[in-house]
This record gives C-alpha cells, sequence and structure tokens, in this order.
C-alpha cells in the first residue's frame, strides 16, 4: 500500500482504533486511578507522623528548657504535660562524673525526658545537667 492510500483511507473514517486497543486503555486508566488514592492515603499517614516527632520534641525541648532549665535540680522523676502531650523527666545523679570535696552537694544528673509520639513510640532525649545531690 503507497502512502497515498494510507493518507486517503484516515481521512475516509476507516483507521480507528480497535475494541482491543481500547480496553486495554481502558484497563490501565483503571489501574492508575485505584493506585493514586492510596498514594495519597499513604503520604497523609507520613505528614502526620512526621509532624507527631516534631511535636514531641518542641515538647522536649520546653521541658529541657523551662522545667529543668534552672539550678535548682534535684534527682527524681517529673511529670507534666505541654500542650496537651504528656512527658517524664528521669533525674539521677551520675556518681562517675560528679566532683567530691567542698562541693559535694552539687553532682552531675543524667537527665532523660520521654515523650511519647504514639501508642508505641517513644521520643527520648538524654543530657546532662547540674544539680543538687538531695
Amino acid at each position: 500500500m503507497s502512502r497515498r492510500r494510507l493518507f486517503r483511507a484516515k481521512r475516509n473514517g476507516q483507521a480507528a482504533f480497535t475494541l482491543l486497543e481500547m480496553l486495554v486503555a481502558v484497563a490501565i486508566m483503571s489501574v492508575l486511578v485505584g493506585m493514586v488514592p492510596r498514594s495519597f492515603v499513604f503520604a497523609r499517614a507520613l505528614i502526620n507522623r512526621s509532624e507527631s516527632w516534631v511535636d514531641a520534641r518542641i515538647v522536649a525541648e520546653a521541658v529541657l528548657n523551662g522545667e529543668l532549665g534552672g539550678s535548682d535540680l534535684r534527682p527524681g522523676t517529673r511529670r507534666g504535660a505541654i500542650d496537651g502531650r504528656g512527658w517524664t523527666a528521669i533525674l539521677q545523679p551520675n556518681a562517675d562524673l560528679s566532683a567530691g570535696g567542698a562541693d559535694a552537694e552539687r553532682v552531675l544528673l543524667h537527665v532523660r525526658v520521654v515523650v511519647p509520639v504514639s501508642s508505641v513510640e517513644n521520643l527520648e532525649v538524654d543530657t546532662m545537667r547540674v544539680g543538687f545531690a538531695r
């Protein structure tokens, strides 16, 4: 068949998609349309999880700078809530690094702040602070 005949056949409306080609195109489109909502749900879940970790980190920093920022720290456990998110701070004396002698009542405290992120995950921040032995 020459080029002239092909172009004439297309102009006359004789060339078109076959039924099989249309069915394949519809099948591909339905698969793509089915995948799009799942990807949006997955992306939204990742965003929510990231926001929870960021919120927990902000609470931990607020606890360290506010509640545990003073110089009157003593060993023990403290609990509270900031913006509806609970936290626990555990302060333990570190005998290995604390200086003895005249200033023996001042010790180095190991501080661990725990903020729940979800029902199974916790954010834990460890640091050292100077406080009193008792």
